[in-house]
């Protein structure tokens, strides 16, 4: 359960490092560090389900005192302890790439992910407010990715239904004129306030 927790913590730095840093991590050592601490991984933990299943007695401060558990676990727990060893070293690609990507990494699109989500329709070094002028607005769900009929893959949230008739299913077309109301209501909000 750890392990899945580590994975999610460097999956969220990897993901996230291009909006923190407007640069990209390299690819290749992120492959490369993804599957040496993938593989580490499983070479601790699925021994250990094999011991535990053959009777390996936990939290005894030295299992070899017995004679039925000397021959059997001192090679598996050497086993385990080595491939501990791996997985941590593996574990200094992930950090040369995070401190080499922050000086020498190349420099990240403002939607490095052709995401849909708000947060990167932001420039890269936002300033107050993240949005330069006016908060975009948001017209559709955040997982608009693959439809049929579409230009691109993704269409990010901030993009009216009104410009995308080509992929719209019939209600959201059915929305187009909500849409047109509520720019008309801003509009005249707008020229209503006092200066």
């Amino acid at each position: 359960m750890g392990a899945a927790s580590a994975f999610g913590l460097l999956a969220g730095v990897y993901h996230w490092f291009p909006k923190m840093f407007g640069r990209l991590m390299n690819e290749k050592l992120g492959y490369i560090h993804f599957w040496l601490t993938f593989i580490g991984i499983y070479l601790v933990f699925f021994p250990m389900h094999y011991i535990g299943i053959a009777g390996f007695p936990r939290r005894y401060y030295a299992f070899t005192s017995y004679d039925f558990t000397k021959n059997i676990f001192a090679d598996m727990n050497a086993f385990i302890s080595l491939a501990a060893i791996f997985t941590f070293t593996a574990q200094w690609i992930f950090i040369y790439n995070f401190v080499y990507s922050l000086i020498k990494g190349k420099k990240s699109p403002q939607n490095p992910w052709k995401s849909n989500t708000l947060e990167w329709t932001a420039p890269i070094s936002p300033g107050h407010g993240n949005w330069p002028g006016e908060i975009p607005a948001v017209y559709r769900w955040p997982y608009d990715y693959s439809k049929p009929g579409a230009k691109d893959d993704f269409i990010p949230q901030n993009v009216p239904y009104s410009q995308t008739p080509e992929s719209n299913l019939p209600h959201e077309n059915e929305l187009i004129g909500l849409e047109k109301e509520i720019e008309a209501q801003n509009l005249n909000d707008q020229f209503n306030q006092p200066h």
